[in-house]
């Protein structure tokens, strides 16, 4: 599926969806989008330090693959925010910021069902 259109069916899950990132595993930022109704609460350099963050410790999990198997997602929880990684294929990362109060299990289910 093609990443904008997979972008816009992941904003439309809810209007708490803020930003939909697809990151390499180096954290360079391929695509991104968010939602109209969103205030920025992050600088554009604190955005890709933490998508670099995110795909750097993405890296350290697939370490873990062997023993534990493979990672299926990642979420991270603040005061305001949910961010949510997740593989997109073998060398990508949907990268997924939402209100805390959405269930992150919506945006998942979501995903999912475009494999």
């Amino acid at each position: 599926m093609e990443i904008q259109k997979a972008a816009e069916k992941i904003l439309k899950v809810s209007p708490s969806v803020r930003v939909v990132s697809l990151i390499d595993l180096n954290g360079k930022l391929i695509f991104s989008t968010r939602s109209k109704r969103v205030h920025i609460l992050v600088s554009k350099k604190q955005s890709l330090a933490s998508l670099k963050a995110a795909a750097h410790d993405w890296k350290n999990r697939k370490k873990l693959v062997k023993t534990l198997g493979k990672c299926k997602y990642v979420v991270a929880e603040f005061d305001k925010v949910k961010r949510i990684s997740i593989p997109a294929g073998r060398n990508h990362i949907l990268y997924v910021t939402t209100a805390a109060s959405l269930d992150h299990n919506k945006v998942i289910r979501k995903v999912r069902s475009f494999r």
